[in-house]
């Protein structure tokens, strides 16, 4: 049996953009925590309310196009909605780009520390072997 999706109304659309708009803030508030296993959790969770909400405003336009009180309602939403977005986005950026620093930190860190020769207290790399020869007695 397919299932369907519920008629689009007004309350329904706001009910959805709240959800959205709940999930974000709640987004933004495990990010500025540190909490990235609750971002991660929080994931699928957005993915499936997107596709929902994708799905029931499609076809959903003249709710918003009115001008009588509730579309005016929705439209403020979803202005709020398009503001959250930016800020999760703008977050996630960051976040992102923190994490690549830390991953290149990180390598730069284990080649200097590598095999890869000896190096003075600058940081340049020392001419001549790793190793200082060894001498064996071959008198026995």
């Amino acid at each position: 049996m397919a299932e369907t999706t519920p008629e689009l109304t007004h309350a329904r659309a706001a009910q959805l953009i709240d959800r959205l708009a709940r999930l974000l803030r709640d987004e933004i508030a495990a990010i500025g925590q540190g909490q990235l296993a609750r971002v991660e959790e929080l994931y699928p969770r957005k993915a499936e309310l997107l596709g929902e909400i994708e799905t029931a405003f499609g076809s959903g336009k003249k709710y918003f196009e009115g001008d009588d009180a509730q579309s005016q309602k929705l439209r403020r939403k979803l202005d709020d909605l398009r503001d959250l977005i930016h800020t999760d986005l703008a977050l996630l950026k960051r976040m992102t780009e923190a994490t690549g620093a830390v991953a290149r930190e990180i390598e730069r860190i284990r080649d200097r520390q590598s095999l890869r020769g000896l190096y003075d207290r600058d940081g340049t790399p020392k001419e001549g072997p790793v190793t200082p020869s060894q001498r064996f007695d071959k008198s026995i």
